[in-house]
């Protein structure tokens, strides 16, 4: 009895960890994320570089906030570079953009999706106004060539031509900074939170969209780039991944077929329909007789109740995106894989019944520490579910079957023990 109690308390512990962790996580996760609301002014996102899924969804964005009166578009590009994207913008010639990617090529920026994002923003935005406030990669291509384009429009006492010429020291003082070469250095983030500064005093509005590498733009740590933006511009700041939206937002309750549910409705449905035909224990049918007529009809109703939201609720699926950057997953995955794993051992349970003496107490036995193996596996299974896919419908159906479907097999396993 106590051996038995044991591996219940760790069987439901593990779970309970696999659970906590689960939400933990994906809490944790989603805190990343600061969504916009009308309040906010400056409104980030942070992608992962040269994936088209992203090109395309910071398109879809700043087209929609370019057609709500929005030009300016902060980027994570040296001054020089903005400023020549800037006079592209306003020529027909592709020669300035073209140079531009010449010398990108060996970057995670220098593909033919970034190009043709340009390409969508001169053609569909062209009143655009770029901003670079990075420090200067280029600083021994695109930015001399930039001074000498000043130079020869008598500009070189300019503004510009200062801001550039910081810009080429900035990046020069940075690669020394950075000996591993990959972009990561305290001395990059001072630099990008004061150009970031300087250029939205410069850009004559507040109401700015900007699109950095998703390093950069987690507003909950203070030594990056945005977590010091947060510091001086407070909650007008949002910040959003990339990959949050490409991942696309939780709905729990969208109808369609849902393939987990009829999987684990088969899983349910197979072993007892071969039980009812052919390995009921001896004495069932008259313990089926006593059975509480009130759990009876929370047994019945649950059973429909479970059936149908575990076939109509998409969300209870495992959703997983495959990009070119990896696998994209929200941590309740984990609370969804422990839903499976628990079906697993309800086959097993049925396996090892099958092949018992099939008596009363044969059923209604424990397996893996969890009691009433029959009824609570699958009740659990559906719990974790709708906790998974945060669907209350589901939930509330889980808890309707348990009421009655382990109620009636906790009466029938005391009444099993007692003839044992």
């Amino acid at each position: 009895m106590i051996k038995n109690r044991i591996k219940t308390v760790i069987a439901f512990a593990v779970l309970l960890i696999v659970v906590i962790s689960g939400l933990a996580l994906s809490v944790s996760d989603r805190r990343k994320d600061v969504f916009p609301d009308k309040n906010t002014k400056i409104r980030l996102y942070g992608e992962a570089h040269g994936l088209k899924e992203y090109y395309d969804i910071e398109f879809e964005l700043w087209k929609a906030y370019y057609d709500e009166g929005y030009r300016a578009l902060f980027v994570e590009l040296p001054y020089f570079t903005a400023e020549y994207l800037n006079l592209w913008m306003a020529e027909d010639s592709d020669e300035i953009i073209d140079r531009i990617f010449e010398d990108i090529q060996g970057t995670q920026s220098g593909n033919e999706h970034y190009y043709e994002f340009w390409q969508k923003i001169k053609q569909q935005c062209p009143q655009t106004v770029f901003y670079g406030t990075d420090v200067g990669h280029q600083y021994d291509t695109t930015g001399p060539r930039y001074l000498a384009y000043l130079a020869d429009q008598g500009l070189a006492e300019s503004e510009n031509y200062r801001l550039a010429k910081e810009c080429i020291d900035q990046g020069i003082a940075f690669r020394s900074d950075d000996p591993d070469h990959d972009g990561i250095s305290a001395t990059r983030e001072s630099y990008m939170v004061a150009n970031f500064i300087d250029a939205y005093s410069r850009c004559g509005t507040d109401k700015i969209m900007g699109i950095y590498g998703s390093y950069h733009t987690d507003l909950n740590n203070p030594d990056l780039m945005t977590g010091r933006l947060r510091a001086q511009y407070g909650d007008i700041i949002s910040s959003v991944r990339l990959s949050t939206l490409a991942y696309g937002e939780d709905k729990p309750y969208r109808f369609g077929f849902c393939i987990t549910g009829f999987i684990v409705l088969l899983m349910l449905f197979i072993p007892n329909i071969y039980w009812g035909a052919r390995a009921k224990p001896e004495g069932y049918d008259e313990a089926a007789k006593k059975e509480n007529k009130i759990l009876l009809m929370f047994e019945r109703a649950g059973e429909v109740l479970v059936t149908c939201a575990l076939l109509v609720f998409p969300a209870l699926n495992p959703k997983i995106i495959q990009l070119p950057q990896g696998v994209l997953y929200d941590w309740r995955i984990l609370i969804c894989i422990a839903a499976l794993v628990l079906m697993v051992l309800y086959e097993c349970y049925w396996i090892r019944y099958f092949r018992s003496g099939r008596t009363l107490k044969d059923q209604y036995s424990s397996f893996a520490g969890f009691p009433v193996a029959g009824a609570s596996l699958p009740v659990i299974t559906v719990l974790l579910l709708g906790v998974y896919s945060m669907n209350l419908v589901v939930i509330v159906s889980g808890i309707i079957l348990g009421i009655g479907h382990i109620g009636i097999h906790l009466m029938h396993r005391k009444e099993a023990i007692g003839i044992a």
